[in-house]
């Protein structure tokens, strides 16, 4: 009795695995507004936009942006989700600089990770910084979230932009 028992413990916890891991990752696909309110430590009066097209391990993003200081700029990116690390060409950065990126889906499928570590030169040697964005969506697929972690030689910075959907 106490075999049974566990046996059908055992094929439940299975058919949950299953379940669990049958469940759809996210579709990042859509044209996202920062809402200002919900999002901090950005630049002063940041604007962004971004549209995004996804399918299947593919994402591109046409981000606009907006800042007092820098004016209006678009940049293009595509990040390809399956872990390996790829050179790129690190938009807005200093002529010369050498970028690696790896993006990944998060263990439960909910949303995304990109790593990018850029290589520059300045007067005083290599400087390099790493960004690490952490994609995720709300259950019902209208809020994007993507939390920014930057580490460098002055230090370590974090800033949350909340996106809604257009």
């Amino acid at each position: 009795m106490k075999a049974r028992m566990v046996i059908r413990c055992e094929v439940a916890v299975l058919c949950l695995l299953q379940v669990v891991l049958a469940l759809p990752r996210p579709d990042f696909s859509g044209t996202w507004v920062m809402d200002q309110n919900r999002s901090f430590s950005n630049p002063p009066g940041l604007e962004q936009t971004l549209m995004v097209v996804h399918a299947n391990d593919q994402i591109k993003v046409e981000t606009k942006l907006k800042t007092q200081q820098q004016g209006e700029q678009t940049i293009n990116e595509t990040y390809t989700l399956d872990g390996k690390e790829t050179e790129f060409a690190p938009p807005g950065a200093q002529p010369g600089a050498k970028g690696k990126r790896k993006a990944t889906w998060l263990p439960d499928g909910r949303g995304a990770v990109i790593e990018d570590v850029v290589t520059s030169d300045s007067p005083n040697g290599p400087v390099t910084r790493k960004t690490t964005r952490k994609w995720t969506l709300s259950p019902d697929g209208h809020t994007l979230t993507v939390d920014y972690y930057f580490d460098d030689q002055i230090g370590s910075f974090e800033a949350k932009r909340v996106f809604v959907k257009k």
